[in-house]
């Protein structure tokens, strides 16, 4: 377990190549692991539970990561599928 991000629900790490280049960023959603997006500008990752967009916007020196979270009527709730006994 990661120390660190314990109890984070949201949560992002960024993956760095060998000569210091940033490749990656992953994404921590609704306290689980979404996926990854690559590091361009525009890139986003859209959380299934929750419906939240995560983007990237690089500018000329540092780059923002940002979540935007849909109005609630947005989206339809997620729900585990039922099997029969």
């Amino acid at each position: 377990m990661n120390y660190q991000n314990k109890g984070k629900v949201n949560d992002y790490r960024v993956n760095f190549h060998n000569s210091g280049k940033i490749i990656s960023i992953e994404v921590t959603c609704c306290g689980r692991h979404i996926g990854e997006i690559r590091f361009k500008d525009g890139e986003s990752k859209n959380c299934p539970f929750c419906g939240t967009a995560h983007s990237i916007k690089i500018q000329h020196n540092h780059f923002h990561i940002r979540p935007d979270r849909p109005e609630t009527d947005e989206i339809e709730p997620v729900y585990a599928e039922k099997k029969a006994l």
